[in-house]
């Protein structure tokens, strides 16, 4: 090693030790030269307490379950270390898990103060073994203690409920001693990332997934990779702070979430990304000071559980915002109309595939004026296909007599050549509504039709060839969409470019959710019928 190298280490490390002693951060700060109070109850004036006894607290685990939730806590930190639905299962249909195992010791709802690493690293005392809830004991808490060596206490309580996913969680921290303690900005977290089986759900279409915050009444959705036109905007290393009025913190996937509502006094949300891609959120709060003896409790709300949102919006706290229903804000009034409507359908009869054809076969009524008159325009202008193209022949060499022509064409046959467009349109909404409904509901996740098709929210997959799955409906939604091409199209030309619109939407639906391809293969069905019965009604077009 050459001595300059040699040098530099040494004196780095030199730097590294005289930071330690002279200006690293102390664990609890005390803020100079405050005055002691002048009367302290139960201590003598102008003295301050001995150093607190710090006790000896062997780690352990504490289990708590409900009807919905078992959860397991370690007393290292007070920390939560497994966190199971009961009433939502993996592909071996075990409970899922929303706490991701980590190698770096780093667990949800963990606290952290600057300057004292210990409040995670050493045991909490814990006031009792286990907590198990049931109807006849519908809610239950925790309480868990720390005292650091400056005298500051630290409880933690955490209040759970039977029928609920949500913890009401409450700080303390209490003085212990008589000079003035002040508090660094806290924080509460969850992370590092949150579980769901990823391979199950699929990133390749989702929606949204990742840290969300609700920040001076406005969404913020923070990215952790490379879009298609910009970076992400969270850096390994370096956390995004979003400073302003919280409304709440979460960090979700496509089916579930973590949320923070925190109290008056937060003043920022954190996100954090690690190595492996994972972002940990959490609530930061403003820094105050505690005089001898005194006391501050602060209430949070934590929420993990799945992105219900009629579960989440019964809670009251503006969650449902982070519930994506539909692709686009606009179109959320539409999804939640349909959403009550896919529900009261799947009481009348509990199968959550009759619902998607019952839907779909509404929708289509509804719609019917609109569709029958887009369809109506359609085998009008095939009547006249063969006179345009003529005109066309005839009139190539001359692109303005051609468009007098044309129009000539259009008003003695009565034909709006856009008359067929206006319907269309007037129909997108609903479509693109109940088609972002479908596909993020978590209510077609586990949930099965018939036969081969054993959970909606995943591709109907019957066998693999050679490592490439096999799925049905795709197929058949395919095969819809090639008779609605030939029954539509008499232009040669035009109908073997339109031929490649099945093969197109079967490549691209081939990997949705099979809730969502059987939505699009009911609607095909019933156009087709639909088209079979105006073919009826209007004259064919002329050969």
């Amino acid at each position: 090693m050459e001595k300059r190298t040699l040098l530099a280490i040494i004196l780095c490390i030199l730097v590294i030790i005289l930071y330690q002693i002279f200006f690293a951060p102390k664990v609890v700060l005390r803020e100079p030269q405050v005055p002691v109070p002048e009367k302290v109850v139960g201590a003598p004036e102008e003295k301050a307490l001995p150093p607190p006894e710090i006790p000896i607290i062997e780690s352990r685990q504490i289990m708590v379950e409900t009807d919905l939730v078992e959860a397991i806590f370690t007393t290292q930190g007070a920390r939560l270390k497994n966190y199971k639905l009961k009433k939502h299962l993996d592909e071996e249909k075990r409970p899922v898990e929303l706490v991701l195992p980590t190698e770096e010791n780093r667990y949800p709802l963990s606290l952290e103060i600057p300057g004292e690493p210990e409040l995670v690293q050493e045991n909490w005392s814990i006031d009792k073994e286990k907590l198990i809830l049931s109807e006849n004991n519908p809610t239950g808490e925790l309480e868990f203690t720390y005292l650091n060596p400056q005298g500051l206490e630290i409880i933690k309580k955490l209040k759970f409920y039977n029928n609920s996913y949500k913890i009401d969680a409450r700080i303390s921290l209490q003085n212990t001693t008589l000079e003035n303690i002040y508090i660094p900005e806290y924080r509460l977290s969850w992370g590092p990332g949150i579980g769901e089986e990823e391979k199950k759900v699929g990133r390749r279409y989702g929606q949204f997934a990742g840290p969300v915050s609700f920040i001076n009444g406005k969404l913020i959705k923070d990215t952790l990779e490379r879009g298609f036109f910009k970076g992400p905007s969270v850096q390994v290393g370096v956390p995004t702070v979003h400073k302003g009025k919280v409304g709440w913190v979460a960090l979700k996937s496509k089916y579930f979430m973590a949320a923070f509502v925190p109290p008056q006094g937060a003043q920022a949300a954190i996100i954090e990304k690690d190595e492996r891609n994972k972002a940990t959120v959490g609530i930061e709060m403003t820094p105050f000071s505690l005089k001898g003896k005194e006391s501050i409790s602060q209430e949070f709300t934590i929420y993990p559980g799945p992105k219900d949102y009629e579960l989440v919006k019964g809670l009251g706290l503006g969650l449902e915002k982070a519930v994506d229903l539909a692709w686009w804000g606009w179109l959320t009034p539409i999804c939640l109309i349909l959403l009550k409507l896919f529900k009261w359908f799947y009481k009348i009869i509990p199968n959550y595939g009759v619902a998607i054809i019952l839907i779909t076969f509404l929708t289509k009524v509804i719609l019917l004026p609109f569709t029958q008159k887009s369809f109506t325009h359609m085998r009008e202008m095939q009547a006249i296909q063969p006179k345009i193209n003529a005109l066309r022949e005839k009139h190539k060499d001359n692109p303005q007599e051609l468009s007098r022509q044309m129009m000539r064409l259009y008003r003695e046959h009565k034909v709006n050549p856009l008359g067929g467009c206006l319907p269309m349109l007037l129909q997108m909404p609903i479509f693109f509504a109940l088609f972002g409904l479908l596909y993020t509901a978590i209510e077609l996740r586990g949930a099965g039709f018939i036969w081969w098709i054993r959970d909606l929210s995943l591709p109907d997959t019957i066998t693999h060839l050679a490592g490439f799955p096999i799925n049905i409906l795709p197929l058949l939604m395919g095969l819809t969409t090639l008779i609605q091409q030939k029954m539509t199209m008499v232009d040669l030309k035009a109908t073997k470019m339109m031929l490649f619109m099945p093969i197109f939407l079967t490549f691209i639906f081939y990997n949705f959710p099979s809730g969502l391809v059987l939505y699009w293969l009911v609607t095909n069905i019933l156009t087709i019928g639909q088209q079979y019965i105006i073919a009826k009604r209007v004259p064919a077009p002329a050969k």
